[in-house]
C-alpha cells in the first residue's frame, strides 16, 4: 500500500503517503492495497490524457479535504476492481465523486424521471414526455459508448454512496429502486438509438415491459433484465389496424434484436447487463412481439401456473407509455383469476421445490439466493401469500418483496413480529449480494470458497467493527436459519391462531385460513382446521408442543399428495402417544424426524395404517440405524425367542414381530425409496421367518401323541418363492412331508397303514392351520397362503408326501409345472427334506432338453392366458401382470431360458428373475441390450404396484388412470412432483420396447409383427 501511495505522491507532488489520516482511510478500505493500486492506476490514466482537472482536485483534497474525493476513490477503488477500471478509462468521471452529502442516495437525480433525462440526454435523444417515441442523434458505437458511458458513472456514484453508508441495510431498498429505474432509462436510451436506425418515422408503437426484479423494481447491480414486448401500429396507421403491418413487425423485431445487442453486447465499453425475453408467452420458442390482444388471448387460455406468478411482478419499463399501461391493465388481472384454479399454489411450490433440488450440490449452502433460507425464500413466501389472498384483498398486491411483507403483517395475513423478521433477513442478504456483485460487475449470489475473497466480502459487508469472516459466517448462518424458519411458520402459524381464535397475532379469519388451506392442497379445509384444533386445543404438554411443530408440520404434510390423510393420522397418532415423552421429545428436538413422519403420513395409508397400530415404531423414524434392512437370521433369532418364551401361545407375538418388520420395510421404501429389488428381498425374508415360526409353533400345540413322528416342509412357489413378492402378494406354497424316526429302533418295517392314514391326516390339519393362522383378520398384516399351484391343482391333495411327489413327478407332470417349478424354494420346516425336495425337482425343472412341443404348449398356454385372464375391460397396455410387456411377459421369457440352458449353466438355477437374467447375459444367452429392456420393464411393473399398495392400502391391477393416485405412485418411485404423466409414458414406453423382446425370444416371431398383436408371424 505504502509502495502504491508513494509513486502516487510523486505524480501529484503530495505526502499521502505520511498523512496518517490518509492511512487510516486506506486501512479501512476493503482491500487497502487493491485502494492504493486503483488510486495509482487513476492517476497514470489522468496523466496520460493530460486530465488536469481531476489531478489538480486531487491535490486539493490532499491539502485540505473537504470534497470527499479522495474518500471516495479510494472507497470505490478498495471494493470494486471494475469500477477502478471504468475510472482508468475515463478518469473524468472520478470528479463526478465529489460532493459534501451523497451523490445519488436520497438526491433530486435519484428520480425515474431524472435517471431517464440523463441517459436520453447521453444519446442526444429529447427527453420531453410530450414526445412519446424518444429518436436519438448519437448512434451507432458513438451511442452505444455514450449511454453505457453515463450508465456507468451513475453506477459508480451508487456504489460509493452503497458503500460509504453506515447503515447499507436501511438503504438497500432504494439502491434497489435506482439500479431497477437506470435500468428503465437504459432501455429508453438503447430504445431511441434503436429507433434513429432503423425506425425514425415510428412505423410501430412499441413498449418494454419489465418482468422480474426489475419490474417490482428491486434489481440487483448485475442481474438479467427480464422483459416481453408488446407492439401496435404506429401514429399514422388505420384507425381500426388491429395490428402492425408487416414492415412495421419486421421493423420492430429488429429494434428488440438491437436494443438487446446495445445493452448487451461486448464493446469498446463493458456490456450492461443482459436484456432476456425467456418470460414470454410459449418461453424461448414464442414470438418476441405480441399485440396487447395477442397476449390476452395467451393468458386467457393457454398459460401455465408460474407464468402468472412472474406477471405479479411486471410493469412499463421502456418505450411507449400508453402502450404499456394498457398492457398492464388488461394483463394483471389474468393473475388473480388464475391463483383461484385448483392445485396453482401447488403448482407454484413444486416450481421452487424442483429450483432448489436442481442447485450444485457443491452451491447448496454457498448460494445466498436461490438456496435455502435466501433471498428467493423470502420472496416466494411474500407472493404465495399474495396468491392465495390477493384475489379479495388488493392492498396486498404490491410487487416488491418488502412492501409486500410490510402490507401483509398490516392486514393480519402474517404476524407484524414475522414481517419484520423477514424484513431485517431480506435487507442483510440483499447488502451481501450486492457485495458480493460489485468487486466485478458480475452476476453472482455465491459465497465465494477462498479465503481472499471471503475476508474481502467481510470487510465490503462490515465498514465497522468486527469485519472477519467469522462474523460474516455466523451472521449468514442465523439469517438463513431464521429465513427457513419464517418460511415454515409464516403460511400455518396464523392458520393455527384462526383455529384456536386467537387474533393477537394475525386477524386472519377461519374462511381466511380455510382458503390458505386449500390454496396449499388440502382438499378438505374445514376437517383440517378441525383436526387442527383437536391437535393444539388445552394446556397440556403435547397440545403446546403440537402447536409448536404443526407449521412446519402442515407445510411438510402439504409437500405429501394427500395432506388430508397425513393430517388426520397425525392428529391419531398424537391421541396415542400423548403421554408418551419420547414421542413428545422427538416433535419438540427432531425436524428432520418430524419432516419424515410428514412425508409417510401424506404419501403411504398403507404405512400410516401400521403406524396406527404400532405407534412406537414412530421411534425408528429418528434413528437410522432402526430403518436398516434387518439380516434374516436377526429376525429369526428374535422369532427363536419368542417360541421359547411363549411355546405354543407364541402365535400373536409372532404376528406382531411380523407385522413390525412390514411396517419397518414400509418406512424405508417411503422414506429412502430402495431398488424394487432389496424391497421385495426384505418383504421375502420376513415371509420366510414368519411360515417357519408358525409351523414350529403350531407343531408345538398339534404334535401330540399319537402322532407319529415326521418332517415337514413347507416350498414356496411363484413371487415368493422367487423372493420378490410385494405388500399385496399372496404366498404361493407346497407342502410336503415325510414319516420319519428309526424303524429298526422300534421292531418295525416301516409305519402302519394306520399310522400313515393318521399322519396324512394330520399333516394336512397342520398345513390348514398354517393357511387360516397366517392369513387370519387382523390389524396387522398377514400372508395369504394359497396352495393351488400343487400338482393336480384344488383337486390334488393339500399335502403329499415326498415318495407321492416322486411318482406324481416322474409319471404325470406337464410341461407347466415343471415352469412352474423353477421358483419352488424350501421356506419352513425341516432342513433335511426340504434338501431332498430341491434334489427331487432339479432333473425336472431344469431336463437335459426342452422338447419342441413343450415349448408350443408354454406359447399356446401363454397366448390363452394373455386372451382369457386379462379381466374384463382391462387394457393390456397398462395391466401389470397380464399385460403388453409387463411381469408375465418378462418372466416368462426369463423362465424358458432357464428351463432350455439351466442344466448346461447352473448360474441360471435361481429362483429370482434379475439374477436369472443377469445369468443369461453372462451365458451370451440374451443381448445385454435385450436383458435391459426387460429389466426395466419388470422394475416397472413390480415398483407401481407397491407404490400403488402403498398409497391406498389396496392391490392395483392396472396402471392407475386416477391422476391423483398416478401422482402418489409417482413420487414413492423417486419422480418429481408434477411428474405423473412422465411415469406414465414411462410405462408404456418401457413395457412396449420389452414386449418387442418377447415377441422375438418367447414367441419366436421374426420381428416384423405388431407387438400387441401376440398371434401375428408365428413360427409354431
Amino acid at each position: 500500500m505504502l509502495r502504491f501511495l508513494g509513486e502516487v505522491d510523486e505524480q501529484l507532488g503530495t505526502t499521502l503517503a505520511d498523512d496518517s489520516a490518509v492511512r487510516a482511510l486506506f486501512a479501512a478500505a476493503v482491500d487497502p492495497d487493491a485502494a492504493a493500486l486503483g488510486l495509482l492506476r487513476i492517476v497514470e490514466a489522468a496523466d496520460a490524457c493530460d486530465d488536469a482537472g481531476l489531478l489538480d482536485a486531487l491535490r486539493e483534497e490532499s491539502a485540505s479535504p473537504s470534497t470527499g474525493l479522495l474518500q471516495r476513490i479510494v472507497t470505490v477503488a478498495g471494493a470494486s476492481e471494475a469500477l477502478t477500471d471504468h475510472l482508468v478509462r475515463h478518469p473524468a468521471s472520478a470528479l463526478g465523486l465529489r460532493g459534501e452529502g451523497p451523490l445519488l442516495l436520497d438526491s433530486p437525480g435519484a428520480g425515474a424521471e431524472a435517471l431517464r433525462d440523463l441517459l436520453l440526454h447521453a444519446v442526444g435523444a429529447d427527453s420531453d414526455r410530450d414526445v412519446a417515441s424518444p429518436v436519438a442523434t448519437r448512434t451507432g458505437q458513438e451511442g452505444v459508448d455514450a449511454l453505457r458511458r453515463a450508465y456507468r458513472d451513475e453506477v459508480l456514484h451508487l456504489v460509493a454512496d452503497d458503500l460509504g453508508s453506515a447503515e447499507p441495510a436501511r438503504v438497500v431498498d432504494e439502491v434497489c429502486r435506482i439500479l431497477s429505474d437506470l435500468a428503465g432509462a437504459a432501455v429508453e436510451a438503447a430504445l431511441a438509438i434503436a429507433r434513429a436506425e432503423l425506425d425514425p418515422h415510428v412505423r410501430v408503437r412499441m413498449a418494454v415491459i419489465a418482468m422480474g426484479k426489475c419490474g417490482a423494481r428491486e434489481l440487483n447491480y448485475v442481474s438479467d433484465v427480464d422483459v416481453v414486448y408488446v407492439h401496435a401500429p404506429g401514429e399514422d396507421a388505420p384507425v381500426d389496424a388491429a395490428a402492425p403491418d408487416d414492415d412495421g413487425v419486421k421493423a420492430a423485431e429488429d429494434m428488440v434484436a438491437r436494443i438487446t445487442e446495445i445493452v448487451g453486447a461486448a464493446g469498446q465499453e463493458p456490456a450492461l447487463w443482459e436484456l432476456d425475453a425467456a418470460l414470454r408467452p410459449e418461453g424461448k420458442s414464442g414470438r418476441l412481439l405480441r399485440t396487447v390482444d395477442e397476449f390476452d388471448a395467451y393468458y386467457s387460455d393457454v398459460a401455465e401456473s408460474w407464468e402468472f406468478q412472474a406477471l405479479l411482478k411486471s410493469r412499463h419499463l421502456a418505450g411507449d407509455v400508453f402502450l404499456g399501461r394498457e398492457w398492464a391493465d388488461r394483463m394483471r388481472p389474468h393473475v388473480w383469476s388464475a391463483s383461484q384454479r385448483d392445485g396453482f399454489v401447488e403448482g407454484v411450490r413444486a416450481m421452487r421445490r424442483r429450483v432448489v433440488s436442481l442447485l450444485p450440490t457443491q452451491q447448496a449452502d454457498a448460494q445466498i439466493k436461490l438456496g435455502r433460507g435466501g433471498l428467493r425464500d423470502v420472496e416466494f413466501s411474500a407472493q404465495l401469500l399474495q396468491l392465495v389472498h390477493g384475489g379479495v384483498d388488493e392492498s396486498i398486491r404490491a410487487p416488491a418483496t418488502l412492501l409486500a411483507l410490510s402490507r401483509l403483517g398490516e392486514r393480519g395475513y402474517i404476524a407484524r413480529s414475522d414481517a419484520r423478521g423477514l424484513d431485517e433477513c431480506y435487507r442483510f442478504l440483499r447488502v451481501v449480494e450486492h457485495r458480493l456483485q460489485i468487486p466485478r460487475l458480475l452476476r453472482t449470489a455465491v459465497i465465494p470458497q477462498l479465503e481472499d475473497r471471503r475476508r474481502r466480502l467481510a470487510r465490503a459487508v462490515y465498514s465497522t467493527g468486527d469485519r472477519t469472516t467469522a462474523r460474516l459466517d455466523r451472521a449468514l448462518a442465523d439469517v438463513r436459519r431464521r429465513v427457513r424458519s419464517y418460511h415454515e411458520q409464516i403460511f400455518y402459524r396464523p392458520i393455527l391462531d384462526a383455529a384456536s381464535s386467537d387474533t393477537v397475532l394475525t386477524s386472519l379469519t377461519a374462511a381466511d385460513a380455510r382458503d390458505r388451506l386449500s390454496a396449499f392442497g388440502y382438499r378438505d379445509p374445514k376437517a383440517a382446521l378441525t383436526h387442527i384444533q383437536a391437535a393444539t386445543s388445552g394446556v397440556s404438554r403435547a397440545a403446546v408442543i403440537h402447536r409448536q411443530v404443526l407449521p412446519a408440520m402442515l407445510d411438510w404434510l402439504a409437500e405429501g399428495v394427500n395432506p388430508d390423510a397425513g393430517l388426520l393420522a397425525f392428529r391419531r397418532l398424537g391421541e396415542s402417544l400423548r403421554d408418551s415423552s419420547w414421542y413428545l421429545r422427538l416433535l419438540r428436538d427432531s425436524g428432520s424426524a418430524v419432516h419424515s413422519l410428514a412425508a409417510v403420513l401424506s404419501a403411504s395409508s398403507y404405512a400410516t395404517s401400521l403406524l396406527q397400530h404400532v405407534p412406537n415404531a414412530v421411534a425408528w423414524i429418528d434413528d437410522d440405524s432402526a430403518l436398516a434392512p434387518r439380516p434374516r437370521e436377526s429376525i429369526a433369532r428374535e422369532a427363536r425367542t419368542l417360541l421359547a418364551r411363549h411355546g405354543a401361545r407364541a402365535l400373536q407375538p409372532l404376528r406382531a414381530l411380523h407385522g413390525r418388520e412390514v411396517l419397518r420395510t414400509a418406512l424405508t421404501d417411503v422414506l429412502e425409496q430402495p431398488g424394487v429389488d432389496e424391497t421385495a428381498a426384505a418383504l421375502s425374508r420376513n415371509a420366510d421367518v414368519y411360515l417357519d415360526a408358525l409351523v414350529s409353533a403350531l407343531r408345538l400345540s398339534m404334535d401330540g401323541e399319537g402322532v407319529p413322528p415326521y418332517e415337514f416342509a413347507v416350498i414356496a412357489m411363484g413371487r415368493l418363492g422367487g423372493a420378490e413378492i410385494g405388500y399385496f402378494s399372496d404366498a404361493d406354497v407346497m407342502f410336503a412331508y415325510r414319516p420319519s424316526g428309526d424303524p429298526e429302533a422300534s421292531g418295525s418295517t416301516g409305519p402302519t397303514s394306520e399310522d400313515a392314514s393318521t399322519l396324512a391326516a394330520h399333516v394336512k390339519r397342520l398345513a390348514l392351520a398354517l393357511t387360516k393362522e397366517a392369513s387370519r383378520p387382523d390389524a396387522l398384516p398377514g400372508i395369504l397362503v394359497d396352495s393351488d399351484l400343487r400338482p393336480e391343482g384344488r383337486s390334488g391333495p393339500l399335502v403329499r408326501s415326498l415318495e407321492s411327489y416322486a411318482s406324481y413327478y416322474a409319471k404325470w407332470s406337464e410341461p407347466w409345472e415343471a415352469q412352474a417349478l423353477l421358483r419352488a424354494r424350501p421356506i419352513a420346516g425341516d432342513a433335511a427334506l426340504c434338501e431332498d425336495f430341491v434334489a427331487l425337482i432339479d432333473d425336472l425343472r431344469y431336463p437335459e432338453s426342452v422338447p419342441e412341443r413343450s415349448v408350443r404348449q408354454m406359447r399356446k398356454l401363454k397366448a390363452r392366458m394373455e386372451a382369457e385372464r386379462l379381466p374384463r375391460g382391462a387394457d393390456r397396455r397398462t395391466h401389470l401382470k397380464l399385460g403388453r410387456g409387463s411381469l408375465s411377459d418378462v418372466e416368462w421369457t426369463v423362465q424358458l431360458l432357464q428351463l432350455s440352458h439351466g442344466r448346461r449353466v447352473e448360474e441360471l438355477r435361481t429362483t429370482s428373475t434379475l439374477p436369472a437374467l443377469s445369468a443369461a447375459v453372462d451365458a451370451s444367452l440374451i443381448a445385454e441390450t435385450d436383458a435391459d429392456v426387460l429389466r426395466e420393464a419388470w422394475l416397472l411393473a413390480s415398483g407401481l404396484r407397491s407404490a400403488a399398495m402403498l398409497f391406498r392400502g389396496r392391490t392395483a391391477a392396472s396402471l392407475p388412470a386416477d391422476l391423483f393416485e398416478l401422482e402418489a405412485c409417482a413420487r414413492l418411485l423417486g419422480y418429481p412432483a408434477g411428474q405423473s404423466r412422465e411415469l406414465a409414458e414411462d410405462y408404456r414406453s418401457a413395457t412396449r420396447r420389452a414386449r418387442r423382446v418377447v415377441e422375438r425370444l418367447f414367441f419366436g416371431f421374426d420381428g416384423t409383427a405388431d407387438a400387441d398383436d401376440p398371434w401375428a408371424n408365428r413360427h409354431d
